[in-house]
């Protein structure tokens, strides 16, 4: 086998840079955690000038800004890297050098004809075989993502499936489009004038993107965590966009804000009955007594309210199950609040006509448990019965409603059973007299069915 050699020494004599002298089976000096093997001839002489001329060291440069980056990079990336710094440095040099035995080469005479050198042409050919042809793509290098990501980055850290779902399309992404380290000359202050600035070859930046061409990705060791992918440009705002405004979110948001708007309905709507009692001292009392209407208390809202409230604490970190299960209960007990009120002013004489406000918040409060129990899908859920609460309120929809609800509001109590006191509260709201399963009458056609009285 002509021309074959045993591997050389590990090390070498000459200590430059990153230069190893002839023979051995490493570029770099005995400190590095990478060994390239051999280098050609002509490599050898590039990296002898260009350490001569102090270009940066490409392991040195990426240790200092992005060690973990340098602790997953090939030999062969490595080089890639090497070869653009060094062709900084070493490429004006060889160009003026050339320049001179060019311009050489060929003279004009008076009469306005040339002398040509051909032998000061051919050495300023050979200097120019020392150039180094550097092009946009070798001042990047697709990087394995995989090992520069923390196990962790990508796994949820909330209830919600749309943060599930948009981290998993982070991870198409990432494969599709990749990370790339860049690498460019910096802008530094002239010395000559100090009021500009200029590339300086010998001081170089590194940075990773996402893309060749895409938003840089801010970190400062090369470590891919979960706080960093989402500090990017494109991946932030897309989970902006699809988790916090996206379908689950913005659905529980609306719901809530739709239930305290009927809850101040319905709360106003019993201070206007109150205020009527008031006015009517005497006919007020009598129209109870015949009608067998008991005027309910004013506080009949306030755990509906609270409920609500807690519904948003738990929705501040992101997570939802926890807003479902409160919301939902807060919608069915501001339902029958509402049906309690409108049972009161339907059996009164002096609320006659009176009790369209109360039953739209009954009405409305059921559409949003319905609504509610939507937002993440609930398991073996009817969607028709849902559809029909929604739409006309039926006793068969709305019944449906609870039984979903029900199932809702159990499983998060059997996960979180220090929470089960306060979802207690449909307990709370007495029911007017011959009502059944909800507190509500069964010939009403808001009927709840049966399943409330039974919570938790």
């Amino acid at each position: 086998m002509g021309g074959h050699q045993p591997p050389g020494p590990l090390c070498g004599n000459e200590v430059g840079d990153q230069w190893i002298d002839s023979g051995t089976s490493c570029r770099a000096r005995n400190s590095s955690s990478h060994s390239v093997g051999h280098l050609s001839n002509s490599d050898r002489k590039r990296r002898k000038l260009a350490a001569s001329l102090h270009a940066q060291d490409a392991q040195i440069l990426l240790k200092a800004h992005l060690p973990v980056v340098l602790d997953n990079m090939t030999d062969a990336q490595l080089q890639q890297m090497q070869m653009v710094l060094d062709a900084a440095v070493v490429d004006p040099e060889i160009k003026k050098e050339a320049k001179k035995y060019y311009d050489k080469a060929g003279v004009w005479t008076s009469q306005g004809s040339a002398i040509w050198d051909e032998d000061a042409e051919r050495k300023a050919d050979r200097i120019m075989e020392g150039y180094i042809t550097v092009g946009d793509w070798d001042k990047r290098i697709r990087l394995d993502y995989q090992k520069l990501m923390e196990p962790d980055a990508l796994k949820p850290i909330t209830d919600n499936p749309d943060e599930a779902s948009y981290l998993d399309s982070i991870k198409r992404t990432l494969a599709k489009q990749g990370v790339w380290l860049q690498y460019g000359a910096q802008m530094v202050r002239d010395p000559e004038d100090p009021s500009s600035r200029i590339l300086d070859p010998r001081t170089f930046a590194v940075w990773l993107t996402l893309g060749p061409e895409g938003d840089a990705i801010p970190t400062d060791t090369g470590k891919l965590t979960r706080e960093i992918l989402l500090k990017t440009t494109e991946l932030g705002a897309g989970y902006y966009e699809r988790v916090y405004l996206g379908p689950v979110q913005t659905a529980l948001e609306r719901e809530m804000t739709r239930l305290d708007n009927q809850i101040a309905s319905g709360r106003s709507e019993h201070i206007s009955q109150g205020q009527n009692r008031r006015d009517h001292p005497i006919v007020a009392p009598i129209s109870d007594v015949l009608g067998g209407a008991d005027f309910p208390d004013y506080s009949i809202w306030d755990p509906p309210f609270r409920l609500v409230l807690s519904a948003r604490e738990f929705n501040v970190g992101g997570n939802v199950k926890a807003s479902q299960a409160f919301l939902v209960t807060a919608a069915i007990l501001t339902r029958t609040c509402a049906q309690v009120l409108a049972d009161y002013i339907d059996k009164t004489n002096t609320g006659a006509g009176r009790a369209v406000t109360a039953l739209k918040v009954a009405k409305t409060a059921g559409e949003i448990a319905g609504a509610v129990l939507m937002v993440t899908g609930v398991v073996g859920m009817a969607r028709a019965g849902i559809a029909a609460a929604a739409e006309g309120g039926t006793a068969a929809g709305t019944s449906e409603v609870d039984v979903l609800a029900k199932k809702v509001v159990d499983k998060y109590v059997a996960e979180n059973p220090e929470l089960a006191q306060e979802l207690r509260s449909v307990r709370w709201v007495k029911g007017p007299k011959g009502s059944i399963g909800g507190f509500v009458k069964p010939s009403h056609s808001y009927g709840l069915g049966s399943g409330w009285q039974q919570w938790p």
